[in-house]
């Protein structure tokens, strides 16, 4: 009996020792496949960014707007639609997201400033009208966030995103909707533009909605008062008249 106990405990470890070889072969796989075989920017790469300036749309005409010189409402107002944990979750864990993504058969979870960052700064890659998988891209998202600082990150975001009308970064798209400077914009404004990134054409039943859902949650980050949300949210949304056009209230 006891010959049989120990037989089967070296059997049981045996097995083990080559579950945990195979488990570690296929994590490097993974790590290999995902993470460098797209051909996506390196960390190398990422890093000799210049630290100023356009990162992924070099465009020399282009404006780029210090994070520091940004209305400090805007930039809070940025995160706090677009990814309230943006300062606090340093880093994707892969392994999990990998797990996520093979179990419910979705992509990575929710990080607008990052997820959009990184669809910006594949532009590096050869070949950036190819599409990459969710896991090849949470890879990414976690390289990106260990090669740039995340003031970085939301600059290039602030600076970089399209928001419609031609308009790239949210000076242009002041300038765009509003024919205003940063500094200028109203609360109602700074929540329209912020908008933007996700619904770059205008439309009468999303514009007002999604405003008002801006406003509501730079409310509930505590960066404005109720009685200033419902003042906003009053307003008429009255956009720069564009050729052939002229400005009229969007229907509340």
């Amino acid at each position: 009996m006891r010959k049989f106990l120990v037989v089967t405990a070296k059997t049981a470890l045996a097995l083990l020792s080559l579950a945990g070889v195979t488990l570690l072969a296929f994590s490097g796989w993974l790590v290999w496949h995902y993470g460098y075989g797209f051909g996506l920017p390196t960390e190398a790469q990422l890093a000799a960014i210049s630290p100023t300036g356009p990162a992924c749309r070099a465009d020399p005409k282009r404006a780029t707007i210090p994070l520091v010189d940004i209305p400090p409402l805007l930039r809070n107002a940025a995160i706090a639609y677009a990814q309230p944990d943006f300062y606090e979750a340093w880093s994707l864990n892969p392994i999990a997201e990998i797990a996520l993504g093979l179990g419910t058969g979705r992509g990575p979870r929710p990080a607008g400033i990052t997820q959009s960052v990184a669809r910006c700064l594949i532009l590096f890659a050869p070949g950036n009208d190819r599409q990459i998988d969710s896991i090849a891209a949470i890879y990414f998202m976690q390289r990106v966030t260990r090669s740039l600082s995340r003031d970085r990150i939301l600059e290039i975001y602030l600076n970089e995103s399209y928001l419609g009308r031609g308009a790239y970064g949210v000076a242009a798209g002041a300038e765009a909707y509003f024919g205003k400077a940063l500094a200028d914009l109203d609360i109602d404004e700074i929540a329209f533009i912020l908008t933007r990134t996700r619904q770059p054409r205008p439309s009468r039943d999303f514009d007002t909605r999604s405003r008002d859902d801006a406003i509501d949650r730079m409310q509930t980050a505590g960066l404005i008062s109720e009685t200033q949300a419902a003042a906003a949210k009053s307003r008429p949304l009255l956009l720069k008249e564009t050729p052939g056009t002229q400005a009229q209230p969007v229907d509340q």
